[in-house]
């Protein structure tokens, strides 16, 4: 049946029951906005919604970050859950957070977005269509656009790929290893994906495992020096950093991280990457580097091509494969956007063109989530932009203005075409900022260590300004000491070097101005 309605709603309506749906729905109703999100599945959850047809899960997969970055700033995992969560467990927790703040009334299960546009006055045109075929046309006032980041698989055009006689999947669609026991499977991709699916498949027994990439990267572990490599690589100082420091500067302190805590692939058989990281890259993987040291993973150079039954490497290398995984990234998929508004924004199968990855000047009362590719967790840094979507329209801060869109536009302009990648860190900073929500470091010169080269944990975004709350110190000494069995972490003179080098080379960060000055006892000791 086919109904057509063309109503008005103050409401917002959000594209996606996500966790960025599910934090934007929330952090409206918390300013005092009401939302309506429109979920094509019967349950929320998005990706981790494994067994949707959305969902390029497996079952049991576990998280590449560990669950207090996997986690929203007030409400921590049950006690108990292990460092990575399984996704059946992120899931539990999306949709516990979800019941908990009153989410699940502000939702529309099973109903699609066939097309979003341009509505009258100002407004937005949503058509939807729901699982019993009606369709509903709605005018909203404002629209997240939250429907996902990694959901169309990109299948690269490899000579003879379509001739190969053998199971051909994309990594969206690996569902375990079983069905691979025995067989040569050969990996495409060293993405983190590939990477932990290589793993995956060498766990079954009799398996032949090949792993091709085209550019070999560093690869550091979930667990460096006893701690998740969030602890280490994914701080604050880290996003000062990359603002104070050359990008090779910056690159070649991780590549020394990683390089102390797992040493080099090559020392594990695996081909050596260049010695520059950002020419090399980086993926993660727990146990990648030991399968390949035990001889369960092959790893081999890029594929040149494909026979009915085999592959030929870039170094002229034929190996016989049964089964091909494409671990190759995705493509940025919005097809409910109409013609019009996917030329404003300047959309491809790779960016879309926003201030400060949200906002566009020519789109005003709508919004984007998640769009951008990170590295690190997307919770922490989704919370934060749903805070400040949510905090601009309900006027507990003040929106950038039309000509900040223009220039923000602009710069992204400039990163798509030199970096295309941001760190979560970077994301947090740049979001905290926009609400004032980043606890000013002068003030809590005790927690400068925690707060500066300890992870990420956010509760520490409730700590100060709009949204704050006054147990959110407590949860934070508490998560960010999670790896410490309870105890303060405190500044090492390299840790006191390094904020002096910081507020050196960035002067115009008054609150590290602040903090030194106030360390400087300690900096002359």
């Amino acid at each position: 049946m086919n109904t057509t309605s063309s109503l008005f709603s103050p409401k917002v309506a959000i594209i996606g029951g996500g966790p960025a749906g599910i934090v934007a729905a929330k952090s409206l109703l918390e300013d005092g906005l009401t939302p309506v999100l429109f979920e094509q599945s019967n349950g929320l959850g998005g990706q981790w919604n494994q067994g949707a047809a959305h969902s390029g899960q497996w079952p049991g997969m576990p998280a590449n970050s560990c669950h207090i970055k996997m986690s929203f700033s007030d409400a921590d995992y049950p006690a108990g859950t292990p460092m990575y969560p399984p996704t059946e467990q992120v899931l539990a927790y999306l949709r516990s957070y979800a019941e908990r703040f009153g989410v699940n009334a502000h939702v529309r299960f099973n109903t699609r977005v066939e097309q979003l546009s341009r509505g009258p006055q100002g407004q937005y045109l949503l058509q939807t269509v729901n699982e019993a075929g009606e369709r509903r046309t709605e005018l909203f006032s404002h629209v997240i656009v939250a429907s996902g980041r990694y959901n169309k698989p990109y299948y690269p055009a490899t000579p003879g790929l379509d001739q190969f006689w053998g199971r051909v999947l994309h990594s969206f669609d690996y569902r375990g290893r079983e069905e691979f026991r025995g067989k040569r499977v050969l990996v495409v991709g060293n993405s983190i994906s590939g990477l932990e699916i290589a793993s995956d498949v060498a766990s079954a027994e009799g398996t032949q495992v090949i792993s091709s990439c085209r550019k070999p990267r560093y690869i550091a572990r979930k667990i460096m020096h006893g701690v998740p490599t969030d602890q280490l690589a994914f701080t604050r100082f880290g996003a000062y950093a990359n603002q104070a420091l050359p990008p090779a500067e910056a690159a070649e302190g991780l590549r020394q991280i990683i390089l102390s805590a797992v040493g080099n692939p090559a020392d594990y058989g695996a081909p050596r990457p260049a010695e520059s990281l950002l020419e090399a890259g980086v993926s993660q993987c727990q146990d990648y580097l030991d399968h390949v040291a035990a001889g369960r993973i092959q790893a081999v150079p890029g594929v040149e091509s494909f026979t009915t039954t085999s592959v030929v490497l870039t170094d002229g290398r034929e190996l016989p494969i049964d089964a091909i995984i494409l671990a190759t990234g995705y493509d940025l998929n919005l097809p409910y956007l109409s013609e019009e508004l996917r030329r404003e924004t300047n959309l491809d199968d790779k960016f879309i063109d926003l201030h400060d990855f949200t906002f566009h000047p020519a789109l005003p009362n709508m919004a984007f989530m998640g769009m951008f590719e990170q590295i690190g967790s997307y919770f922490v840094s989704a919370e934060l932009q749903a805070r400040w979507i949510a905090g601009c329209w309900s006027g507990a801060c003040m929106p950038p203005t039309a000509e900040e869109m223009v220039g923000g536009v602009a710069d992204f302009q400039h990163f798509r075409q030199y970096r295309r990648m941001f760190t979560c860190q970077e994301a947090a900073e740049l979001f905290a900022g926009n609400l004032g929500v980043a606890p000013a470091l002068s003030r809590y010169p005790e927690l400068a260590q925690e707060l500066f080269f300890g992870m990420l944990a956010p509760a520490q975004f409730r700590m100060e300004g709009h949204g704050s709350q006054p147990d959110a110190r407590a949860r934070f000494e508490r998560n960010v000491r999670y790896f410490t069995d309870g105890q303060p972490m405190p500044l090492t003179p390299q840790h006191l070097q390094q904020l002096q080098m910081l507020a050196a080379r960035l002067p115009q960060h008054q609150a590290l101005q602040e903090l030194v000055q106030q360390l400087q006892p300690e900096l002359v000791a």
